[in-house]
C-alpha cells in the first residue's frame, strides 16, 4: 500500500512538472472553450453530429475573431500616432536646436528636450538611447526580445491547438470532472462544475462588454476634445480595453499629439476623462457584469479580478473570480448539508427531570 503511494505521488508530480510550462495556454484553451462552449454545441448540432469538423471549424472562427481585432488595433495606432512620429522626427533632424512652440511653453521641459535632441542627433546615439532605456546591451536586447516573441508565438499555438481537443473531447472532459469533483464533495460535482462554467462564461463575456462600454466612452471624450478620428480611436480603445492597462497605449499617445499641438486644455480634459471615467468603467461595470450572471456578491467579484490580475497576470482575471466561485460554491453547499442535517436529526431538548 505504502509503495503504491509512493509510486502514484512520482507519478504525479512528474505529470504535473511536465504540464507546469503549458499551464498557461491550457488554461487559456479551457476558458474559450467553456465561454463559447452554447455555440460549438449549435454548430455541432447544424452538421449532423460531425465531431471533428464542428471543433475545427469553431477553433479556425475562433481564432480569427480573436486576431482581427489585434492586427487592427496594430493599423489604427499605426494610422493615429503616425502624424505625431512623424513630427518628432522633423524636429530631431532639423538644424538647429530650437523646440516647436507648443513644447517650448512647458516649464523645465526644455533643457531635457534639448539633450535629448542632441543624443539623437546621430545613428549610435540613437543605438545608445535605445540599450539604455532598455537596459540592456545589443546582444542581449535581441535575444530578450527573440525570446520572448518566441514563447509568445508558442504559446498562442499550443492554446489554439488544446481548444481543438477541448471542443472534440469536451464531453468526456466533463464528465471526468464531474466524477472527480464528487469524490471530493459527494454527489455535487455536477453543481460545483456548473458553477464554474457561470462564471467563466459571466467572467468572459462580462469582460467583452466592459471593452465596448470603455470603447464607447472613450469615443465620446476623442470627439469632445477634438481628435480627428474619434470613432477610429474609440474602436481602437475598445479593442485594447481586452488587455490589462490597454487602454493607455491609445489615449496617452492622443494626449501627447494634442500636447504636441499646442491645445493644452484638451490634453489634458483627455487625460483626465481617460483616468476618472474610462478607468471607473473598468472598475466598477466589469465587476456588475460578472457578478450578476454568476451569482457571486460584487466585492469578492472586484477583489477577484483585482487580485487575480496581481497574483496570475491576464489570466487571473479568469482565474481570480472563479476560485472565488467555487469555495463561495462549497460554502453555500456545506451550509446546505449542515441544515438537512440538522433537519434530520434535530438537537434533543434538554428538560428539567429534577422532582418538583
Amino acid at each position: 500500500m505504502v509503495l503504491a503511494l509512493v509510486a502514484l505521488t512520482i507519478v504525479v508530480l512528474g505529470a504535473v512538472k511536465v504540464l507546469l510550462p503549458f499551464a498557461t495556454p491550457i488554461l487559456w484553451a479551457l476558458v474559450l472553450g467553456t465561454a463559447t462552449w452554447p455555440a460549438y454545441r449549435r454548430l455541432h448540432e447544424w452538421l449532423g453530429g460531425r465531431t471533428n469538423l464542428a471543433a475545427l471549424l469553431m477553433t479556425i472562427a475562433l481564432t480569427l475573431t480573436v486576431l482581427m481585432p489585434f492586427v487592427a488595433l496594430g493599423f489604427a495606432l499605426a494610422a493615429e500616432v503616425g502624424p505625431t512620429v512623424d513630427r518628432v522626427r522633423t524636429w530631431l533632424e532639423a538644424e538647429g536646436t530650437g523646440l516647436p512652440d507648443s513644447l517650448s511653453q512647458i516649464p523645465m521641459l526644455e533643457d531635457a528636450l534639448l539633450r535629448l535632441k542632441e543624443a539623437a542627433a546621430t545613428a549610435e546615439g540613437r543605438r545608445e538611447l535605445l540599450m539604455q532605456g532598455a537596459g540592456l546591451g545589443p546582444a542581449a536586447h535581441l535575444l530578450t526580445l527573440g525570446k520572448n516573441l518566441l514563447h509568445t508565438l508558442l504559446n498562442a499555438v499550443i492554446t489554439v491547438f488544446t481548444l481543438f481537443f477541448v471542443y472534440r473531447d469536451g464531453k468526456s472532459l466533463e464528465r471526468e470532472a464531474n466524477a472527480l469533483l464528487d469524490r471530493i464533495d459527494v454527489g455535487r460535482g455536477a453543481q460545483i462544475l456548473g458553477s464554474v462554467r457561470e462564471t467563466v462564461r459571466a467572467v468572459f463575456f462580462g469582460w467583452l462588454l466592459t471593452a465596448a462600454a470603455q470603447g464607447i466612452v472613450a469615443m465620446l471624450g476623442y470627439w469632445i476634445a477634438g481628435l480627428s478620428a474619434p470613432v477610429l480611436l474609440g474602436i481602437t480603445t475598445g479593442l485594447a480595453a481586452v488587455i490589462p492597462f490597454g487602454v493607455s497605449l491609445v489615449w496617452i499617445p492622443a494626449v501627447i499629439s494634442l500636447a504636441s499641438e499646442g491645445l493644452w486644455w484638451q490634453a489634458i480634459f483627455l487625460s483626465g476623462w481617460a483616468i476618472l471615467v474610462v478607468g471607473l468603467i473598468d472598475n466598477v461595470l466589469r465587476p456588475l457584469f460578472i457578478s450578476g450572471p454568476a451569482k457571486i456578491p460584487f466585492i469578492l467579484v472586484f477583489l477577484g479580478v483585482l487580485g487575480g490580475l496581481a497574483t496570475y497576470g491576464l489570466l487571473g482575471l479568469v482565474l481570480g473570480p472563479v476560485f472565488l466561485a467555487i469555495l463561495l460554491a462549497l460554502l453555500r453547499q456545506g451550509r446546505e448539508a449542515m441544515a438537512v442535517a440538522v433537519q434530520r436529526d434535530p438537537p434533543i431538548p434538554q428538560g428539567n427531570d429534577s422532582p418538583g
